[in-house]
């Protein structure tokens, strides 16, 4: 199983947990689009969504104090609830707890959370190699277990 095959697994774990707690079910988009996806519930959108799973636990995401993200992400991600009057919402799942955790990064009139923007190297995705790139840094206060 690939990197890729693995983390579906962990994002369908999460989606199905979305779905049982608070009627959404999410509707992933294709591979390479700018956002992950949206949230429906009684067939009318809710969200626009972008889905992360890490390889951590709450107490070693609580080490870093802030959540790193690409601010392209979260620029794209604003766009389109813009466009559709919804929230854009991040959720996380932490594999190593089992547990799904999220928030509301804006809304249709912009952010909604404070974010430090930075350029850093990062990874460039799951399968490594590196990058420069505009980062948010957001703190993990604003995080909600779900």
């Amino acid at each position: 199983m690939n990197n890729d095959e693995k983390y579906k697994v962990f994002e369908e774990i999460a989606f199905d947990h979305l779905l049982k707690k608070y009627g959404w079910k999410v509707c992933t988009t294709p591979q390479f689009a700018l956002v992950d996806g949206i949230a429906v519930k009684d067939n009318e959108i809710t969200h626009v969504v972008e889905f992360k799973s890490r390889n951590e636990t709450m107490a070693s995401m609580e080490r870093f104090g802030t959540y790193l993200i690409s601010y392209d992400k979260i620029e794209n991600g604003l766009q389109i609830c813009r466009m559709m009057r919804v929230p854009f919402i991040l959720i996380v799942y932490l594999i190593g707890d089992g547990v799904v955790m999220g928030m509301e990064i804006g809304d249709e009139f912009g952010v909604t959370v404070d974010m430090e923007i930075k350029e850093t190297r990062t990874q460039r995705n799951a399968d490594g190699g590196s990058v420069i790139r505009r980062n948010a840094y957001i703190d993990l206060e604003n995080f909600h277990i779900l």
